[in-house]
């Protein structure tokens, strides 16, 4: 057993102070009654610890009370006796051996309550470090004081035990491993499915692949992009489909009408890459020298949108000779998409209405020469 004992003393508990400085006198509970007057410190009034005598009157005081007398009351190297007030210097007192002697064989109870040991003085020192009434600091770090014969007890239940956990086989402190903080995120733990009817656990690592799968999960119809907004349990979409096939089928009709009349929109808003305008009245803008400019047209279904701008006149070097056609880019509803700034070619044809079918062609190409602020959105 104290083999034991002295195995937690040094690994298992912290050993508090002992609560009896070693200033003053001694201040325990003795035995065989009050000790001697003559053994009493005149300074601190206990049992004198360490006690000396003074050649003047011959007084027994602790060494610690008269050292701190001296210090505190010293004047040219001498002080008063506390008793007789005679002058005393540092060689007019000394060590009564004698007296220590016997004052360290007086007999006195131990100074924790629950303990019943009985002894001389020289020996309570030793009994106080091994006392197993003694108050130990929990050496896991609980932050309890625990009498130390209930050490080994405190520290198969302590809070801050390490342990493993049960799932993960994580260790730490038990009041971690435990606590909510650990099993919420614990990828071991079982977790249970929440929809009603499902009573499937499985470990929380592979949990979300049932989530994804359970027969009584609340699911959209899978036709919800038709237009169904039934809620219906996974395992039942079969079912929903079958007394549902009429109602499904014509959502889909409705899509389909939806679609066609949308691309023809598309078509009529001028989204083909090959476009044939029309200029009318074009001797009124030839001699007003007005700037024609056509309805705007995509370069493809979501591409670039641009318009047709023509002077009937000429513009620049061609003022009064030629007739001059630009193209120009507008903002257009896919902009956010497409790459800039705008590169590529645009052909555009001159239809010659007469006879000899005399068309003109020419390519307008939108590259490194071309200035910037006109390939940019």
């Amino acid at each position: 057993m104290a083999a034991a004992n002295d195995r937690l003393g040094s690994s298992f508990v912290k050993i508090l102070k002992d609560t009896h400085s070693s200033y003053g006198g001694y201040d325990y509970t003795f035995v065989d009654g009050d000790p001697p007057d003559n053994y009493i410190c005149l300074i601190c009034t206990l049992v004198s610890r360490d006690p000396h005598q003074v050649s003047c009157c011959f007084n027994i005081y602790c060494k610690s009370c008269l050292d701190k007398h001296r210090k505190k009351n010293s004047m040219n190297g001498t002080f008063s006796c506390p008793a007789c007030r005679k002058l005393l210097d540092s060689k007019s007192y000394f060590k009564d051996g004698r007296l220590e002697r016997e004052i360290k064989a007086l007999k006195v109870q131990c100074t924790i309550e629950e303990c019943d040991w009985k002894g001389a003085i020289s020996d309570i020192k030793a009994h106080v470090m091994a006392c197993p009434y003694r108050m130990v600091d929990c050496s896991l770090g609980c932050g309890e004081k625990i009498c130390y014969k209930e050490v080994e007890a405190h520290l198969s239940d302590c809070p801050k035990r390490i342990v493993s956990c049960q799932y993960c086989k994580d260790e730490g402190p038990h009041d971690f491993i435990t606590s909510s903080a650990h099993l919420d995120e614990c990828s071991s733990y079982p977790v249970k499915c929440s929809n009603e009817g499902c009573e499937f656990t499985q470990e929380r690592f592979w949990f979300t692949h049932h989530e994804q799968n359970c027969p009584k999960a609340i699911v959209y119809c899978e036709y919800s992009n038709l237009g169904c907004d039934k809620l219906i349990k996974r395992e039942e979409q079969e079912k929903h489909n079958e007394e549902s096939m009429k109602e499904h089928l014509q959502m889909a009709i409705k899509r389909v009408d939806t679609l066609q009349t949308k691309c023809a929109g598309m078509k009529c808003a001028g989204c083909s890459s090959s476009q044939v305008l029309k200029m009318n009245n074009s001797s009124s803008y030839k001699y007003g020298n007005q700037v024609w400019y056509s309805p705007s047209f995509y370069t493809s279904p979501g591409g670039y949108k641009m318009m047709l701008c023509v002077y009937a006149n000429g513009y620049g070097r061609g003022k009064g000779t030629h007739m001059s056609c630009y193209t120009v880019l507008v903002p257009g509803e896919y902009d956010d998409v497409l790459g800039w700034p705008f590169e590529g070619e645009v052909t555009v044809e001159l239809l010659n209405q007469n006879e000899d079918r005399n068309h003109k062609k020419l390519i307008i190409k939108y590259d490194d020469s071309t200035p910037k602020d006109c390939k940019e959105r």
